[in-house]
């Protein structure tokens, strides 16, 4: 896999390889730095460097790299140390080196996020990546090359994408994940393809380019040829002039006498007048003299006033500074607070329907999820934590790591069907009133976590609910019914002998629940500067239960957007919505599909998402056509009458989906129109009902939901 850390640019100078011998170079280093010259010492210890690296050398390689970094950081080149850090993560890569290697392609991203480099960001997730499957590592390879893809996608790299899909095959092919590694091999084959085709396209056309340029060259070369033929012409006519001229030059001398006389006669009228002017020029002297001793001593003043504004420009500078280091460490506990919550594919892999809004007030949160499965058993959560941004980090953590261990060692002593709801709650209040050394006194900390946690059997659906504050909505039938939590938060009270209730519901496959902290209902805004409420939040639960979960977040989000306008974001925000129906799987929902008889026009200009919409329809053998723009989409709509459904972006060149859907429904009213967009969900609504559009699928494409979509419309 190491053969991916090509796509890396070495430091720049190095790609000019000296023909030098190594010690021609080091005697021009040393003259240099006997002399002083750093930039000419950088310039050659970068070339030993790469030297030795070239010739195998490696530990003199990373010797000589290390002593470079040195002086560029002295000189605070940014990139020169970002490239610099590359290099040494790669030369200690190929000694196998793999803690070094990553400290130096973990500073090199560092750098990179400072500069906001997207591209060089990427690349230093992909030798992050490498490095970790080099050392065995591989989860650890798969959230780097993950990363990187992200990036890829934004800035719509293809060589990239499709080096990132090759890392994720060849690692889920080490993980033993067949499916994975298919469908990664199959994206990585069609983005290789595409591009040999562009590559042969470019080529050709290069071709053309010299066939038209020899063609114009030839042009000129006539032309010019033409253009010295009239020059012999004009030399011709010119001699017959220069005859002419040479009569017509005599009477010029003539005059030109007379004129010299008229002149001596003037000169001594300007002597007369020289002798006033210098008179005059001593009187503007003398004034001159006084004003530049007043410009003197304003530049004075502007000089102290020059020094006053650097001082306060470095104490500016001193401060920024300061603050991105203090963004920097609060970013970094961000990612580790990511990386303890429950990732997308666990609740992709348990659950048919849900949705997590999580919204922090801060860069990191207060709030937190959690969920974890026990031999059918699925124990789900959401907390809201004492405070918010960092203090509230720190609790999240606490209670993340505290529910993993009590699970675990309910069901080491008992059973997983002993797990109650409410003996997790009872045990994780002890946990946090133990951690944090509360006593009930007068000046301690009253530090601690409001929290919903449910218990649900997969098989029989039976939940099991318990709160401390906070309550679970359950909506059957379209009416929601309140399983309210105890009065009493996750820390120090003054009866910790009270017992959270255990509340057992029997639920339907078509039941809904939600679970959420308070900072959703509390935020302030509207018209009147007021509290969203709980009033509010229960109602615009009803009015979009019958949405699917996907669209159901979208609508949450949106909503408390528009409410919150004008307004800061007073506290961080958790909601989770799930479906009880746990029945199928992404390869059942893939694998059900049969439309070989069925044909779809995918409008799509970026290549990356029409790859995309390529591999999730690839197993239900349905035949696909493209669009690049949406005039073309409607060209092709009405030329082919075999067309089953249109999967329509909104935003394209030309002409827009939404325009291009209004042309297609005025000839074709009956073919179906499903819009594919990021952009935001009200205003997309309102244009796509106007002209028609039949379904909307929305951005990141979820693969159940979008089948389930399309299937509506081809059976």
């Amino acid at each position: 896999m190491k053969h991916f850390l090509l796509f890396i640019q070495v430091f720049l100078i190095t790609a000019f390889v000296s023909a030098q011998s190594l010690q021609e170079l080091e005697q021009k280093y040393n003259e240099n730095k006997a002399s002083g010259n750093t930039n000419q010492v950088i310039f050659y210890l970068n070339k030993i460097a790469y030297k030795h690296w070239n010739n195998g050398q490696l530990n003199e390689a990373a010797a000589k790299y290390n002593e470079l970094l040195k002086l560029t950081e002295q000189q605070g080149n940014t990139a020169g140390i970002r490239n610099i850090h590359t290099n040494l993560g790669l030369v200690y890569s190929d000694l196998t080196q793999y803690d070094k290697a990553l400290n130096s392609f973990r500073s090199a991203l560092d750098i990179a996020k400072q500069q906001k480099s997207k591209p060089a960001m990427a690349s230093a997730y992909v030798n992050i990546a490498v490095v970790h499957q080099s050392a065995g590592n591989e989860k650890r390879a798969l959230e780097n090359t993950e990363k990187a893809l992200e990036l890829a996608r934004e800035l719509n790299q293809m060589n990239l994408i499709k080096t990132c899909y090759g890392m994720l095959a060849e690692t889920h092919k080490k993980l033993g994940n067949t499916e994975e590694t298919m469908k990664y091999f199959n994206l990585y084959s069609s983005f290789d393809k595409h591009l040999k085709e562009q590559e042969m396209e470019k080529m050709k056309k290069e071709t053309q380019e010299v066939v038209k340029q020899a063609q114009a060259d030839k042009q000129k070369t006539v032309s010019e040829l033409n253009q010295e033929r009239e020059k012999l012409k004009a030399t011709a006519d010119t001699l017959e002039q220069i005859e002419q001229l040479s009569k017509e030059q005599k009477q010029i001398i003539r005059l030109k006498d007379e004129k010299e006389e008229e002149m001596r006669a003037k000169l001594r009228s300007e002597e007369i007048i020289r002798y006033l002017l210098l008179g005059i020029a001593a009187i503007i002297f003398v004034f001159a003299f006084f004003i530049y001793r007043q410009v003197k001593q304003t530049k004075k003043a502007n000089v102290a006033l020059s020094q006053s504004n650097e001082e306060i420009k470095k104490q500016r500078d001193e401060i920024k500074k300061q603050s991105e280091k203090i963004r920097s460490s609060i970013q970094y506990a961000q990612r580790i607070q990511n990386a303890v919550l429950p990732p997308e594919d666990m609740f992709e892999k348990y659950l048919s329907e849900y949705f997590v809004l999580f919204k922090p007030r801060d860069i990191v949160s207060g709030d937190f999820y959690w969920m974890t499965e026990k031999d059918n058993k699925l124990i789900i959560a959401a907390a809201d934590c004492t405070g918010h941004g960092v203090p509230g980090a720190f609790m999240s953590m606490l209670g993340v790591a505290f529910l993993n261990e009590i699970v675990n060692k309910i069901i080491e002593n008992k059973h997983v069907k002993s797990l109650q709801a409410s003996e997790i709650l009872m045990h994780l209040k002890e946990y946090v009133i133990n951690s944090l050394h509360q006593k009930g006194t007068a000046h301690e900390s009253r530090d601690g976590m409001d929290i919903a946690l449910v218990v649900i059997d997969k098989n029989t659906r039976e939940l099991q609910f318990a709160g401390a504050n906070n309550p679970l909505y359950l909506i059957r039938d379209g009416e929601l019914t309140i399983y309210s939590g105890d009065g009493m938060s996750i820390s120090y009270n003054r009866d910790n002998t009270a017992e959270f209730t255990n509340h057992h519901i029997t639920t339907k496959p078509d039941d809904l629940i939600y679970i959420f902290s308070d900072g959703y209902p509390d935020q302030f805004g509207g018209d009147k500067g007021r509290k969203f409420m709980s009033k509010r939040f229960k109602r615009l639960l009803l009015e979009v239960h019958k949405e699917s979960l996907d669209k159901q977040k979208h609508i949450l989000d949106r909503t408390i957007m528009e409410w919150k306008k004008g307004h800061m974001q007073v506290d961080d925000m958790l909601v989770m919505g799930i479906k009880m129906d746990f029945k199928t799987s992404e390869k059942l929902a893939r694998d059900q599909y049969d439309w070989s008889n069925k044909k779809v026009l995918i409008a799509e200009d970026t290549e990356a998402n029409y790859l995309y919409l390529v591999e999730a329809l690839r197993r239900t053998n349905v035949e696909i056509i493209r669009a690049r723009n949406g005039k073309e989409a409607v060209e092709m709509a009405m030329e082919h009458n075999d067309i089953d459904l249109v999967l329509m972006d909104v935003n394209m060149p030309v002409m827009d989906g939404f325009e291009a859907t209004q042309n297609i429904k005025e000839k074709k009213r009956k073919l179906p129109v499903v819009a594919q967009t990021a952009l935001n969900i009200s205003d997309v609504e309102n244009k796509a009902k106007k002209v028609g559009v039949d379904d909307i699928i929305y951005k990141p494409i979820k693969l159940k939901l979008f089948l389930k979509i399309v299937g509506k419309f081809l059976g």
